[in-house]
């Protein structure tokens, strides 16, 4: 005899499964399509940022160091040239070492001038190698001008290198460093020194555009001879410095 008919049997059995079937579902983790994340490109952005503001950074530090070339002694030699200078170099700091062979280098601004105008600045780097009678380290922070068109046009297109330059003592944690080029003196830079360090050489002397900097804050492939050809100095960056300069420049030549 059948307690359950077999249509009740069925119809329970189906339900079972069901209820089953539903659990298993609900225990199963859903599985899910995300897109990849691209730290190449988080990377890159936050690269570009940092160079962003240690430019902006370094031309803050250009311009405490104009303050102090405005109203110190031993830049004298360097500041009446800056009124008839195509350009002017600005490094905030650097560093030298050396034991009879040395090395000398740095990270800056260059901006060019027309009249007593500069241009925006755009990003330097500098390094020499060093023979003489040389011993010690220090911290170096300078300022140059550049007498030759062909030195800007140089650099803009490639690195330039230049040989023959002395590097002199001009008084105590001052020094001088006179670059010949093939129409004579081409540049001239004095430098404080801070450190111990003895001796004078000859060496040879190069510079570079900082590729880092310069695409930080004027973009990929900018024109940078566009850049300094930029001398209205209500725009643009650095418009304190450049305004500063132009006070400078002015009295070189007038007073």
């Amino acid at each position: 005899m059948r307690l359950f008919p077999t249509s009740f049997i069925q119809a329970t059995w189906l339900l079972l499964s069901v209820l089953f079937s539903s659990v298993v579902l609900a225990e199963t983790p859903a599985v899910t399509h995300t897109e990849p994340l691209n730290t190449t490109s988080s990377a890159s952005a936050m690269t570009l940022k940092t160079d962003k503001n240690d430019a902006i950074r370094m031309i803050e530090n250009a311009a405490e160091k104009i303050d102090k070339f405005d109203s110190t002694e031993h830049w004298d030699s360097v500041k009446r040239l800056t009124g008839v200078a195509k350009a002017i170099l600005i490094f905030p700091a650097g560093g030298q070492v050396g034991f009879l062979l040395g090395a000398q280098w740095g990270e800056g601004i260059l901006m060019t001038r027309h009249g007593q105008q500069w241009s925006e600045p755009i990003f330097v780097e500098f390094n020499s190698a060093m023979f003489g009678l040389l011993v010690g380290a220090q911290k170096i922070g300078g300022i140059g001008v550049i007498l030759s068109d062909d030195v800007i046009d140089d650099l803009v297109a490639s690195p330039i290198k230049v040989g023959g330059t002395a590097d002199l003592t001009v008084g105590s944690g001052i020094s001088g460093k006179v670059i010949g080029g093939t129409s004579g003196i081409s540049a001239m830079m004095v430098s404080e020194n801070t450190g111990l360090y003895f001796g004078g050489s000859i060496d040879t002397f190069q510079l570079k555009l900082n590729a880092s900097f310069n695409r930080a804050m004027y973009g990929e492939g900018a024109d940078l001879s566009a850049v300094l050809n930029r001398f209205e100095s209500e725009q643009g960056y650095a418009q304190t410095l450049r305004k500063r300069l132009e006070g400078i420049a002015y009295r070189s030549v007038y007073q």
